[in-house]
């Protein structure tokens, strides 16, 4: 059910294609080799660092060199599953940051596109809540959280010209960053208030890190071609 519900945004973004324009073509799939390998090997680094490193330093009462580096090279940590992928990525992205994202930087500028979608998207997800051991987060936790992960998609997604495959793969990698910080952190004495440590450090890690790119959101929109898909302001939609 789950599974068939995070489709939503994908599914809103196909009835909104189809009212304004009669035609399905909600996002942009390939957009080139140098502009899906520039934004995931960008995104991936910066993903890497603001949900994983950053945050496993922060919360430890270690040195760096005490965390279990070597657990990295483990498959077994990554628990890569058909969830992974099933479990939003696929389903929710060519919505969010397929369809709604290249669009909102014209009206609102890069910064308060991603401010803009980021509740959204936290909002989409608050039934979850409902479901016990879902997420340790408050809501307003995850808000923040979405925040600052919200930047980081959007300047990933920018520097491949909102091709939503970049998307895609870097919104699973989220979904698995949380089993790569407990395995480097595993049995190392920890902070207390550990999931505001978290927040405030994936927050920080995602608007220092996604700025940079975000500068540059409009410019690659109208290369892409995907600011010309809706009408014009002032017209009908």
């Amino acid at each position: 059910m789950i599974i068939g519900g995070a489709f939503g945004p994908t599914g809103a973004a196909l009835v909104t294609r189809w009212l304004a324009h009669r035609d399905l073509r909600i996002c942009r799939v390939w957009t080139g080799w140098r502009s899906l390998l520039t934004g995931l090997i960008v995104g991936l680094v910066c993903f890497f660092l603001a949900t994983v490193v950053a945050p496993s330093l922060a919360l430890v009462k270690a040195s760096a060199y005490a965390l279990h580096w070597p657990a990295l090279l483990h498959w077994s940590t990554y628990a890569v599953n058909f969830s992974t992928f099933l479990g939003g990525p696929l389903n929710e992205e060519p919505g969010w940051r397929g369809f709604a994202l290249p669009r909102l930087p014209a009206r609102y500028g890069p910064f308060w596109a991603s401010v803009i979608l980021a509740p959204l998207w936290a909002a989409w997800h608050l039934p979850l809540f409902l479901v016990p051991g879902w997420n340790n987060a408050t809501p307003g936790q995850y808000v923040l959280i979405l925040l600052g992960i919200s930047f980081l998609l959007t300047g990933a997604a920018n520097l491949a010209r909102f091709g939503v495959l970049v998307a895609i793969v870097l919104h699973a990698c989220f979904n698995t960053s949380s089993g790569l910080g407990n395995a480097m952190m595993s049995g190392l004495p920890t902070r207390a208030h550990e999931m505001w440590i978290y927040t405030l450090v994936v927050f920080a890690c995602g608007l220092v890190f996604g700025r940079a790119a975000l500068g540059k959101c409009g410019t690659s929109a109208e290369r892409s071609g995907v600011s010309g898909i809706l009408p014009a302001s002032g017209s009908r939609q």
